[in-house]
């Protein structure tokens, strides 16, 4: 289907109401209408802010401790993703949905929730390969586990089997629960770039570390990381504990990995660190290019997942209003 801009709240919902996951609902609309962003053409501060006003929150909740140098990073100018950082225009070939795919996601800049784990600045920039420029407005969502392997809505299948727990039980449309962290949409700035700030996945069987990343209703993938980094964080707690209890799977033994990264495109994350190590927080930044006018992505049938349908699960009020106040604690708005 041909890209949506937002002409009305209600011209863009009814377009767009049946797509998962990038609906333009009501919610979503005016989430991305009240956004600063929106308003003033700022994308986001640069990393040194972003790194300082991580380093704030690690301070706060206890995560790390407080040093003397804690005044600050000096990484802006070699860090700030704005614009599109490679502009080679190659499609990004399409992945699968997998089996913990949900609808119902919170527009959102900050998925984290209380998960614990390295925290990362994922920046992405998305090019219209019909055109090679950027391509603005355009709705993602982003999923993945944590770091010891559970997706939120089914944190009742256990990582290292995909079985259920005992104890738990599993929903008609496969879910176990209610959660939301790690998941989120947002929407591309007028040089085509978004940005969420979750954390480094973790692992579960059969599966290399990865996030699953949906543009609009035209482009499914999944985005990865180099081995190397994937070794150096999981050294660190608290993956070290999960990784002693299941071996990896390497890039190298995933089958989906040589399939996203076909045809001269590369899936994987390009990751820089915020502070001195690792443990302080990354930044990443991937350029996916999509097919506006492509056709919409299939949402049901024996291709999606076990069920065969990518369920929808219910966000309360409150949980969005906290999602709300997260972001706007950090100078965006939902």
């Amino acid at each position: 289907m041909k890209f949506v801009q937002v002409v009305s709240l209600f011209a863009a919902a009814a377009t767009l109401s049946s797509a998962h996951p990038e609906r333009m609902t009501p919610y979503n609309t005016r989430c991305k209408a009240t956004s600063p962003r929106e308003l003033s053409n700022r994308f986001r501060p640069c990393p040194a802010k972003r790194a300082a006003s991580l380093r704030r929150r690690q301070i706060a909740n206890g995560r790390v401790p407080q040093r003397r140098s804690d005044s600050g990073f000096s990484k802006c100018d070699e860090l700030q993703y704005t614009t599109i950082q490679d502009d080679t225009c190659l499609l990004a070939p399409d992945a699968v949905w997998g089996p913990y795919a949900i609808d119902g996601e919170i527009y959102r800049h900050d998925v984290r929730e209380s998960q614990e784990g390295v925290e990362l600045y994922l920046d992405i920039g998305v090019i219209d390969v019909e055109t090679c420029e950027p391509l603005p407005n355009a709705y993602l969502t982003i999923w993945h586990c944590n770091s010891t392997g559970s997706y939120s809505g089914f944190t009742g299948i256990a990582p290292n089997t995909a079985e259920l727990i005992d104890g738990w039980i599993k929903n008609s449309d496969g879910t176990t629960d209610e959660e939301k962290f790690l998941r989120g949409i947002t929407s591309t700035d007028t040089e085509g770039m978004a940005e969420f700030l979750t954390i480094f996945p973790g692992h579960y069987v059969t599966r290399s570390t990865h996030i699953h990343l949906t543009v609009q209703t035209n482009h499914i993938g999944q985005l990865f990381f180099d081995e190397s980094l994937i070794k150096s964080v999981y050294a660190l707690s608290p993956y070290a504990a999960h990784l002693a209890t299941l071996n990896r799977t390497t890039n190298a033994e995933d089958s989906l990995y040589a399939t996203a990264n076909g045809n001269g495109y590369s899936a994987v994350i390009s990751v820089s660190n915020l502070g001195d190590a690792v443990a302080d927080g990354l930044v990443g930044y991937i350029t996916v290019g999509v097919n506006s006018s492509a056709a919409g992505l299939t949402t049901s049938g024996g291709s999606m997942n076990p069920i065969g349908i990518i369920p929808t699960v219910s966000v309360a009020d409150s949980v969005r209003a906290q999602a709300t106040a997260v972001d706007a604690a950090d100078g965006y708005s939902s």
